[in-house]
């Protein structure tokens, strides 16, 4: 990992934090805040080769899934804003009036196998610029440039969004 511009935190699996500059290997399982800066992501593509992206707007926890023939690099959004208390849908337009929406988002850019992973949906691109964001009302994609394929976890199907469009993956019904 790189940082690109501005101010990116690493919080390492042990508490370890640092601001990183330059390139440094980042393990996986380490927490990296880049709501204040860019991080550019470089990773091995299994087949010899590199590729990569540049994150930002975000906190997150990088992990690495797949196989040999397809490494898939995901991004786990892990900023703490309060959407494990949720209200329920009746009491939602109470609650925006009283405080400002929850929510939690990471912006990529670049080509590779990324994915962007929230509550109710991962988007995974092959070079696009996209937006992954979780709120109360469920995990938006939003596509600017190039192709995403959303994996929806509550209607259990994948769905392609592209460029322009945007797809949101509600939370699951809750029963009375």
């Amino acid at each position: 990992a790189g940082a690109v511009s501005g101010t990116v935190v690493v919080t390492l699996p042990d508490g370890t934090r640092f601001t990183l500059t330059g390139e440094r290997a980042v393990p996986f399982g380490a927490r990296v805040d880049a709501r204040k800066g860019r991080v550019r992501i470089t990773a091995d593509d299994g087949r010899g080769g590199t590729y990569s992206a540049v994150f930002y707007d975000g906190v997150f926890v990088p992990s690495q899934r797949g196989t040999k023939a397809r490494v898939i690099i995901e991004l786990r959004l892990v900023e703490d804003v309060g959407l494990a208390s949720c209200p329920a849908p009746r009491k939602a337009a109470a609650a925006r009036k009283k405080k400002p929406p929850r929510k939690r988002r990471l912006w990529g850019d670049g080509k590779g196998s990324f994915s962007i992973k929230g509550r109710h949906s991962a988007a995974t691109a092959r070079g696009t610029l996209w937006l992954v964001q979780d709120s109360c009302a469920g995990t938006l994609t939003q596509v600017r440039r190039g192709v995403v394929e959303v994996r929806d976890f509550t209607r259990r199907r994948t769905v392609r969004v592209q460029a322009g469009q945007r797809y949101v993956a509600k939370p699951p019904r809750r029963r009375r």
